[in-house]
């Protein structure tokens, strides 16, 4: 459920955006009669109607997003309230677990965007973005920012609760046979800075791609992947 401040941000995020819609069409109504009088016209402007018009749109805009931003502070809230809940003593690891940020591909064209947590038990992932762009080069940052904080990075139950939420995901240890490290640039990613890949290899024969986004030492991750899992890693040579 989200709370009242999320929903009156919503409220005031809509205000503006109805505002800037009422005096732009305000203004276009405006400026038309003016240009008239360049053409030797004379000045008419019907008050009652613009303002009729301008409010219909600036009502019709603000219900529009308020209805997408609460939408949008709904999906997130689950976020907040695993990020916001304290945890308990016995839910703190020590030491901090490590984690990346990797992009997926899934039918072919389309990506997701994992924060990816190492454990001891298993690999959580939290799914943080859907399908992105090269837009923004660099939307992946602030999720690295996270991984750098060892408060949470030792907060268990946090995690958890994240990777339980829509789109993660949590691999047990006994499924993971190999953790590889692929230094070839992924085709299709569209110039968004990352460092390879790391694929994942499950005792049922399938792999796990994950596209290291930002500068990550490639070699070192897996490195302690495999030391934090107790299993095989390997680097293929590439040709």
């Amino acid at each position: 459920m989200v709370d009242r401040s999320r929903i009156a941000q919503c409220a005031r995020g809509s205000t503006r955006v109805a505002l800037v819609i009422f005096i732009a069409i305000m203004a276009a109504a405006f400026l038309r009669p003016l240009v008239e009088v360049l053409f030797g016209a004379k000045f008419q402007f019907n008050w009652v109607l613009g303002l009729k018009v301008s409010l219909v749109f600036s009502v019709l805009f603000f219900c529009v997003f308020f209805i997408w931003s609460w939408i949008a502070a709904s999906r997130f809230q689950p976020v907040l309230d695993a990020l916001d809940a304290e945890p308990l003593p016995s839910d703190l690891r020590e030491p901090p677990l490590s984690g990346f940020v990797a992009m997926e591909y899934y039918w072919l064209i389309l990506n997701r965007t994992f924060v990816v947590f190492v454990a001891p038990e298993g690999i959580y992932g939290w799914k943080a973005q859907g399908a992105v762009t090269n837009v923004d080069r660099t939307f992946y940052e602030p999720y690295q920012e996270m991984l750098k904080d060892d408060e949470f990075m030792r907060d268990r139950q946090a995690i958890e609760k994240l990777s339980r939420l829509r789109g993660g995901f949590f691999i047990e240890r006994s499924a993971i046979t190999t953790v590889e490290y692929n230094e070839r640039q992924k085709w299709g990613v569209g110039g968004i800075l990352h460092s390879g890949r790391i694929n994942v290899k499950l005792s049922n024969g399938r792999t796990r791609e994950f596209i290291l986004l930002g500068f990550v030492i490639g070699d070192e991750l897996i490195n302690q992947m495999a030391a934090t899992l107790g299993v095989n890693a390997s680097n293929p040579v590439q040709v």
